[in-house]
């Protein structure tokens, strides 16, 4: 067995440069000490600045406000934001409601959610509201602050990771991809508090008042929300129900630069339709493997979960070229963290005892030649059925 062998298109050695680029960048793109100046900034709904402080909601009911940049930022190769926030004045419903996001979106500087439960991003509990209001391509980091009737809830003081794909998909409660049910810290306690949010993909994390270890991490799959470039919208979002606090963000910066990833190809050109993906993956994991016939060769979809999970005819086992590959990738079991995922090319870790391929990287794209066909599969350990993700590849047989 061999590590298979690259030769790039074009389009992929555009995309690697770029993505080089990204990860060379240092230094934060965005600082905010407070918010005296808004300018760069979209706010919508009711959102309003008071005293320096951006305040996403006011401590009245049924409220729902957003904060965008309004140029898209790169995120797609890895960033890291932090922020503080203080929610205070609280009342009503569980003594205060309902929460706030740090969300990543491509719908646009002026989206907004719902109110209530919806954090200001997702869709209102029908119950209430018969509006399908909320924004699409989105993913939201959640503070949750009160526990509502959906038998899922687990507290009224945990994080959450959440998305919604197409507008078609948007549903009550939006799917949660992860969440803590217990914090250290109480959200609503009126204390100035800081966030941190580390994305090295696929790989998210949230750590608080500068906490060591993460309040929260998962694979997370950032492919339905930036564009070509890896960008998107970033922003806040908030909401009040029958509950109702003052949402306030104090300070903000944004920094789309050195976060080390043992990704080595990352790409946002996803063609395969996310809605055959699996339903219990965060990355999209194809239901079944996919190869075309094209005019050099093949087409290739692999899903990570499937070992030896594609093959071709190779009658005079020829020498078999991989093109314009792209993907990522995790395996073993969750949690997992940026070292368990990979594009092709696999991590930086070599060799991986207990691996399909020992002489290969972990996640790398193998393949091997035997009774006239040539079969390829990610490099993963024997267990292979909670693997998320897939790579796309083009095949040609010399």
């Amino acid at each position: 067995m061999a590590a298979a062998r690259f030769r790039p298109a074009p389009r992929a050695l555009l995309w690697m440069a770029l993505l080089m680029a990204a990860q060379a960048c240092s230094g934060a793109a965005i600082r905010f000490e407070d918010f005296s100046s808004v300018g760069g900034l979209n706010l919508v709904g009711d959102a309003s600045v008071s005293s320096k402080a951006l305040l996403l909601t006011r401590a009245r009911r049924d409220r729902s406000g957003a904060v965008w940049l309004r140029e898209k930022q790169p995120v797609g190769a890895g960033f890291e934001t932090t922020f503080q926030f203080q929610l205070t004045r609280q009342g009503g419903l569980g003594h205060g409601a309902d929460g706030f996001a740090f969300v990543i979106q491509n719908a646009g500087p002026s989206a907004l959610g719902g109110r209530g439960s919806a954090g200001g991003f997702a869709v209102e509990d029908p119950a209430y509201d018969k509006k399908q209001t909320a924004i699409p391509w989105s993913v939201a980091v959640f503070f949750d602050t009160y526990r509502n009737g959906d038998e899922h809830d687990p507290s009224g003081n945990y994080i959450s990771f959440c998305t919604y794909g197409r507008p078609a998909e948007m549903l009550w409660p939006a799917t949660r991809l992860a969440f803590t049910p217990r914090l250290r810290i109480r959200l609503k306690d009126r204390q100035v508090h800081t966030a941190r949010i580390l994305f090295q993909p696929p790989v998210l994390s949230v750590f608080i008042d500068g906490s060591p270890a993460p309040a929260l991490r998962a694979v997370v799959d950032l492919s339905i929300v930036v564009d070509s470039q890896g960008s998107a919208w970033l922003g806040f979002t908030a909401s009040t129900g029958g509950g109702y606090e003052n949402h306030a963000i104090l300070s903000w910066s944004f920094a789309s630069a050195d976060v080390s990833s043992s990704i080595s190809v990352v790409s946002s050109v996803i063609t395969f339709p996310t809605s055959a993906c699996l339903p219990d993956r965060n990355l999209c994991t194809p239901e079944r493997a996919v190869v075309e016939p094209n005019k050099h060769g093949y087409h290739v979809i692999l899903p990570g979960n499937l070992q030896w999970g594609v093959n071709i005819p190779n009658r005079s086992e020829r020498t078999v070229l991989i093109t314009n590959a792209h993907g990522i990738v995790c395996w073993g079991p969750k949690p997992r963290g940026s070292d368990a995922c990979s594009g092709p090319a696999g991590t930086r870790a070599f060799p991986a005892p207990g691996f399909l391929a020992a002489d290969a990287p972990p996640g790398a794209l193998i393949m091997r030649t035997r009774h006239e066909h040539t079969w390829f599969s990610v490099n993963g350990p024997p267990t292979f059925e909670s693997n998320e993700g897939f790579y796309e590849f083009d095949l040609e047989v010399k």
